[in-house]
């Protein structure tokens, strides 16, 4: 199992990144906005990092049976891609197609049965956009609050959110790119507004509602 690779990344398209790894050159599958941030960014020439996913692509039976790797930038749209996957008629290659758009804004159309928006992705038809929600709500709020921009893990404050639950949803926040005195300034707030939440689930749904209302 290859989970992160890190190398040079050598050229981008649409749907593929070709990265050179001590002289061995891999291509790893991306979405459309992992490609066009690499781009944008300026990547192409420069070390880059994937979390990635392995995968064996052809079916039972077949001869020709081809290792495949799936990449993202942060672990937690890799989590998100291995969530969505789980959504019957959603093979790896049609959800890589289907994510044309960054992860937080399909997470949120999942979250408010936004089938309009669903159905605007690729592969997605209103059938499938359906079976997502059905499936996914309640799901994905926790990706809805992603945040694309690269923030610098601040250091650990002294006083922290006292109860286990409180400080799993500031672990979960951290992950989505929150800086920490934020996510525990944000959890603070919410659990004495909720102090009827008792899990980190609940909290971090209500997070997702307070910020869509």
């Amino acid at each position: 199992m290859i989970a992160r690779i890190r190398g040079t990344l050598v050229t981008v398209d649409n749907d593929t990144a070709l990265l050179d790894v001590g002289g061995i050159t891999y291509t790893v599958m991306v979405t459309a906005p992992v490609a066009e941030r690499l781009i944008a960014t300026g990547r192409v020439g420069g070390e880059v990092e994937f979390h990635t996913m392995y995968y064996i692509e052809g079916g039972v039976g077949m001869s020709n049976l081809v290792p495949r790797l799936v990449g993202f930038l942060n672990e937690s749209d890799l989590e998100f891609f291995s969530l969505m996957i789980t959504v019957q008629g959603l093979s790896v290659k049609r959800s890589l197609r289907a994510l044309a758009m960054p992860v937080k804004d399909v997470a949120r159309a999942i979250e408010l049965n936004d089938l309009v928006t669903l159905k605007k992705l690729p592969e997605i038809g209103g059938k499938l956009a359906q079976k997502i929600v059905m499936e996914l709500k309640g799901k994905a709020a926790r990706f809805a609050l992603l945040r694309e921009e690269d923030i610098p893990a601040a250091e650990a404050l002294v006083a922290g959110p006292e109860e286990e639950y409180q400080r799993e949803a500031v672990e979960v926040l951290l992950q989505l790119q929150y800086a920490r005195h934020e996510a525990e300034d944000i959890v603070r707030r919410i659990s004495a507004d909720r102090p009827d939440i008792a899990t980190s689930e609940e909290l971090i749904q209500e997070i997702f509602r307070q910020q869509v209302r």
